[in-house]
């Protein structure tokens, strides 16, 4: 059991292609490596890949296929959700969701009962969606725009929308370059009262990332892949000794 202060999310989201026997062994390998949650993606794959990309012919298990029918496969279904609902609350670690669109929001919503949402950092200049997470869910993980912030904080400041929020910094590239990462806006976000303050990383090397902990953010979130993951995306070893040295960081950092 971790003593420190920041938590540690596992976002397994990429490449799993609606395999449950792939999101198995990721799960089982965050909770190995001490993540304090799995995070897990949900999107309307006709919304959020641009038309002129939708019938781009792509290899896939399935074998070679336009895009847009690919990404509809491997969108994570009903049954496949009932078993991962199974069997994180069979391990004992929590699971997030992170959504590109008010389609996945609502499908969130129906097939998990969650009351915690993530708005995809893509999705960030999505007032639709922000305005739905808002009437919809309790807490919210949002980040990138700041005029959306200050509409979503003033709103929530209500008391009809007694809420909990927690601002997070990313990039929009995958992988970011270093110049790129503008982590002084961390400090902006921790200026708000009354809101959490995390950080997605999207770096190939996990230096960046750990600098993040001299910032004081409440969590870091990292991308957690396969044995044979490279990059952003970490491989289970990759990813237990991040958490190793985010531990080691936070002693140092008192």
């Amino acid at each position: 059991m971790r003593e420190q202060n920041i938590e540690l999310y596992a976002n397994i989201s990429i490449g799993h292609e609606n395999d449950f026997s792939v999101i198995e062994k990721r799960i089982i390998a965050a909770a190995q490596c001490n993540a304090d949650a799995v995070v897990l993606s949900k999107s309307t794959p006709h919304l959020a890949i641009q038309p002129n990309q939708q019938y781009i012919k792509m290899n896939s298990k399935w074998g070679t296929l336009p895009y847009l029918e690919v990404a509809n496969r491997s969108e994570i279904d009903e049954f496949t959700c009932k078993k991962i609902l199974n069997l994180v609350d069979e391990i004992g670690i929590p699971l997030k969701w992170s959504v590109t669109d008010v389609e996945s929001a609502q499908w969130v919503k129906d097939n998990t009962g969650t009351e915690e949402i993530k708005i995809h950092y893509d999705s960030r200049n999505d007032e639709g969606l922000i305005e739905f997470v808002i009437n919809n869910f309790l807490w919210i993980t949002y980040g990138g725009n700041e005029e959306l912030i200050d509409m979503l904080l003033t709103r929530l400041d209500k008391p009809k929308y007694k809420k909990r929020v927690k601002l997070y910094h990313s990039t929009p590239k995958f992988p970011p370059q270093i110049e790129d990462l503008n982590l002084e806006v961390l400090e902006n976000y921790q200026s708000r009262p009354h809101v959490g303050v995390g950080y997605e990383g999207r770096c190939e090397d996990i230096f960046p990332d750990c600098a993040v902990v001299f910032k004081n953010v409440d969590f870091i979130e990292k991308f957690l892949g396969d044995d044979d993951s490279e990059g952003a995306i970490l491989s289970p070893k990759k990813f237990y000794d991040f958490f190793i040295n985010m531990n080691q960081l936070e002693i140092a950092n008192g």
